[in-house]
């Protein structure tokens, strides 16, 4: 640490002792300045800012006077601390001791300081981050200065040559690890070539040992005798035999197609009769169906060619080959076990007329047998026997061809002679090269079989015309109008179709295409690329499509008539009373605390009815009772019956509303008995309608009577008195009792008259009030807070108001309001 009158330099973080040519460091040093330090200053004409004439302003100067922000417009004028940095000298090329600053030495390159700064005294703390590139003692100096100060504080560091990789030389501080390029590669260790040459060694000996292994395997494969079945652990299945085997005669009829042999392969054919085709053996093995082939020989022998062909087949495996499960090899009971397919040969189906086949189906067939002949063919095995008997089909529709390879295993089978039908079936399927020798079968010779069954795919045919017919006249390709001779079986590409078979049965076996060609072409030329399955499964959809519009409009039709049952069950019963009683719940009475009952009936309906017809009478009620129904749908009201000529209706029953009840039949009161003065009996029409009418309220009993035609009921006092009031009312009138008068008048809005007291049968004295009318311009108010509407009579224009006492006019016992507000 040094100190110049007051100011004191120190090192916070001193430069390193040893440090590496090229590596950054950082150094911190610190300056404070003691209290007399600025006197001093001031006294040694330190500071040259004017304005500086005494410690405390010097004070003020180096302590909260902002510098400028860029060090290099920093001087003595507006900076107190002006000049900060580390000036760094490398001893060794220096030529006299001094100070180090900014210098050149012999060799012409400058040593100068780091980046310098600037800042106040009370920054105390200073870091600069230094590099050294000269190897050997360097001085750092801290330098700072302060007015016309200047200060500095040293400290010495030896810088170490840094290591150069790649330069060539080896030096002592590089090694063959870290620089190769200089040192070289570095020796193997032996724990290395160990880590490399084990599991070289090791991947080595397993590639080996699985050569070996497979070639163990494959001569397994020919020793292998798992696939040998003991004849009597097949059970017979004799109901499978009946039912899932292929048919086991096939009726022959005659032709109905046109007489030239070259428009159709059945156009030769002769009379019906019966060709016996023996049907598949089935069998239970291991707990599936199995086909069963009985080799009819006395002796077998399992020799080693036997063998690789049992091993050949057993390799194969493929989706429209059937697969080969095992055999039978004691005589006599030599036979060949392969995969069973329930829905017979491919001849049996195309012979089925009950079975709908479009094209889709056919050439699905013929893609199936043309890849699994494929396979066959890739694999360098001949058929020899192809035809569509041997090309049977799976639950899934899937054409898999059977009875192919185990030439040497079927050699000896010594069967009955064949018959006149099996003889020419074979002639048909056998190419022409093979007429006059007796060849070995041949990959073209299993094209010019394909080409019949092609036949029989297109005309569902038997393919052996009828004994009397000559073979060549018989099999020759069908043109187009045969294919296209019916509408629902018509063939999409008849052209490419025929030429296809033409191709097939070339006499020049070299001229015939491979089953890999005749794969791609079929796939070319057939419109619909999917599978049986897929196929079922759209005219499934396309069904269920079908009856979900059926579903969907015999439902809409069945919504329909439920609404009609609903809106007549609604007319019948209450609408909660209706679902409930359809749910089949118990029906409960309720009771109503308070409810108004109207009744009404006709003055002189006995009179009337006994000069009238009973038509006349019915025609007049339903029409009456009609015009009822249409206002009573305007108020918050219930009806409950008609009996004769006697009409009731309630209201707060069964949907409670208050004391609004009242209002409401009053309501209702005014407007059927306001309706009777217009309305014309049909066979009376110069004869006016009289009704009386009675209102009651009161608490009542509602409940459900009955369980066959069950009816709405009211019981109580409240329907005996309301049938009292509407006995003893006069007509064209409405009385009401003093429980639904006192009900209206808190409402309001009405016009009440009193009769006066009354004798009643049953109740003795009532005081009881004629319903005179209403005032239309008042407004009825909502006294009760459980009601559910406030009902608002409003006339908005003059011309309505005097539309409305027109129609009011006609209502007995209407007060004008002119009237009822005029005090005379």
């Amino acid at each position: 640490m040094i100190e110049c009158g007051g100011l004191e330099m120190a090192w916070v973080v001193r430069p390193p002792e040893a440090v590496k040519s090229g590596e950054v460091f950082s150094v911190t040093y610190s300056v404070t300045a003691q209290d007399f330090f600025y006197q001093w200053a001031v006294e040694n004409h330190i500071f040259t800012h004017s304005s500086i004439v005494n410690a405390e302003a010097a004070r003020r100067f180096c302590e909260h006077h902002d510098c400028p922000s860029n060090w290099k417009d920093a001087d003595g004028e507006n900076c107190c601390i002006h000049h900060a940095n580390i000036h760094s000298c490398p001893l060794g090329y220096m030529t006299s001791e001094s100070i180090c600053g900014p210098w050149i030495p012999d060799d012409g390159k400058i040593f100068t300081h780091t980046i310098s700064t600037s800042g106040k005294m009370t920054q105390t703390n200073w870091t600069a981050k230094v590099v050294l590139l000269h190897a050997g003692l360097t001085s750092l100096i801290a330098h700072i200065r302060v007015g016309r100060m200047q200060v500095a504080l040293e400290a010495k560091s030896t810088v170490l040559p840094a290591v150069v990789c790649g330069d060539g030389v080896c030096e002592e501080a590089e090694l063959c690890s870290t620089c190769p390029a200089d040192c070289g590669e570095c020796p193997m260790t032996p724990a290395t070539k160990l880590a490399i040459g084990l599991p070289l060694s090791l991947l080595c000996l397993c590639f080996i040992l699985t050569a070996v292994w497979l070639r163990y395997q494959k001569q397994k494969l020919l020793w292998d005798e798992s696939w040998l079945i003991d004849f009597s652990t097949i059970k017979q299945d004799q109901e499978a035999r009946m039912t899932m085997g292929s048919i086991m005669s096939v009726p022959v009829g005659n032709s109905d197609s046109n007489t030239s042999c070259i428009t159709a392969l059945s156009s030769c054919t002769g009379q019906p009769g019966n060709r016996k085709i023996l049907f598949t053996c089935t069998g239970i093995y291991d707990g599936r169906t199995v086909a069963i082939k009985r080799i009819h020989t006395k002796t077998f022998s399992l020799s080693k060619t036997i063998r690789q062909e049992v091993k050949q087949v057993r390799e194969l495996d493929h989706p429209n080959l059937c697969k080969f499960i095992g055999g039978c090899v004691e005589a006599p009971n030599v036979a060949i076990v392969t995969e069973y397919c329930p829905k017979g040969s491919l001849n049996d189906v195309l012979l089925n007329d009950e079975i709908p086949l479009n094209w889709g189906f056919r050439f699905s067939f013929a893609t199936d047998i043309a890849r699994g002949m494929s396979y066959l063919h890739q694999h360098r095995i001949c058929h020899g026997r192809l035809k569509s008997l041997n090309c049977v089909l799976d639950d899934r529709w899937v054409c898999k061809i059977t009875d192919y390879g185990l030439r040497m295993y079927r050699r000896d089978d010594g069967a009955e002679p064949l018959s006149t039908y099996q003889q020419r079936l074979l002639e048909v399927y056998m190419p022409p090269e093979f007429h006059n020798s007796s060849m070995e079968p041949t990959l073209a010779g299993d094209v010019f079989s394909y080409s019949i069954i092609l036949l029989e795919i297109a005309t569902r045919s038997d393919p052996v015309p009828a004994e009397e017919s000559n073979l060549e006249c018989a099999w020759c390709p069908p043109l187009p109008e045969l294919i296209s001779s019916k509408a629902d079986n018509t063939c999409p590409c008849p052209a490419d179709y025929v030429e296809l078979i033409r191709r097939c049965r070339s006499h020049n076996p070299a001229h015939r295409p491979t089953f890999e060609q005749i794969r791609k072409f079929v796939h070319r030329i057939n419109p619909v690329k999917v599978s049986p399955v897929d196929m079922m499964m759209n005219l499934m959809e396309k069904y269920s499509k079908h009856l979900e519009v059926l579903v969907a409009e015999r439902t809409q039709d069945l919504m329909h008539e439920k609404q009609k049952t609903d809106r007549l069950l609604y007319s019948m019963l209450p609408k909660q009373v209706a679902d409930d009683l359809r749910q089949g719940k118990p029906l409960q009475a309720q009771s109503y605390v308070s409810a108004t009952v109207f009744f009404s009936d006709i003055v002189g309906f006995t009179q009337l009815s006994s000069t009238s017809t009973p038509y006349q009478v019915v025609d007049f009620l339903n029409k009456l009772y009609t015009t009822f129904d249409d206002i009573i749908d305007n108020y918050d009201v219930y009806k409950v019956e008609t009996i004769g000529d006697a009409y009731m209706v309630v209201s707060g029953v069964p949907q409670e509303n208050g004391i609004l009840h009242a209002s409401e039949i009053a309501s209702m009161a005014l407007d059927l008995v306001g309706v009777c003065r217009t309305f014309r009996i049909p066979h009376k029409p110069n004869m006016q309608l009289q009704i009386r009418a009675g209102i009651h309220s009161g608490p009542v009993v509602a409940g459900v009577v009955g369980t066959k035609m069950p009816r709405y009921c009211l019981f109580g006092d409240t329907v005996n008195t309301a049938s009292r009031m509407e006995s003893t009312s006069l007509a064209l009138k409405i009385q009401c009792s003093s429980s639904a008068f006192y009900l209206l008048e808190e409402i309001g809005g009405y016009v009440l008259e009193c009769r006066g007291m009354l004798q009643v049968k049953g109740k003795g004295d009532m005081v009881t009030y004629w319903l005179a009318g209403k005032k239309v311009s008042l407004v009825a108010r909502d006294v009760s807070p459980d009601t559910k509407t406030t009902k608002h009579v409003t006339m908005e224009t003059e011309k309505e108001m005097e539309k409305e006492r027109e129609l009011y006019s006609s209502m007995p016992g209407f007060l004008n309001d002119d009237l009822l507000l005029d005090p005379a």
